[in-house]
């Protein structure tokens, strides 16, 4: 039996290893040199109150939101019209000094981005009773 010189092993399909090497180089270097960018984003915050309430004072009108992915998702993130605010429901929670936790599942990010933090976190807001129109006294006819 004849044995095989070691360099048949290495010019054998020569066309193939050297594809094979080319798009696993590319795999590689697409992967290792993919970064994720991080950018922060001002996003502003509407109470919204049952219609008996009204909210007197709140400690901030907006947050700001940092987030982390790749270029595109985070274009789009920028871009779209409907992270430029968030509605917060507290008509439920009644009237007095409410401490409201930003509610990170209100912040619609597309696939591939990530939230990092959202400053403040929390909102303290100052909710009351509108007080009831009182009724004038209109003078009696003919005095």
């Amino acid at each position: 039996m004849m044995k095989k010189p070691w360099t048949s092993y290495v010019t054998e399909n020569f066309s193939y290893k050297m594809v094979a090497l080319f798009i696993s180089l590319i795999l590689w270097l697409t992967i290792l040199g993919r970064r994720d960018f991080v950018l922060s984003k001002k996003i502003d915050i509407e109470l919204q109150t049952s219609p008996q309430q009204v909210v007197v004072a709140q400690t901030a009108d907006n947050i700001r939101v940092k987030v982390s992915g790749p270029r595109a998702a985070l274009k789009k993130f920028m871009d779209n019209p409907q992270t430029q605010s968030i509605l917060i429901d507290i008509s439920e929670r009644g009237s007095g000094v409410l401490d409201i936790d930003v509610p990170l599942n209100k912040i619609d990010v597309p696939m591939g981005v990530r939230i990092l933090g959202v400053r403040p976190n929390m909102i303290r807001a100052e909710v009351s009773t509108k007080a009831e129109p009182k009724p004038t006294a209109t003078p009696a006819a003919g005095k």
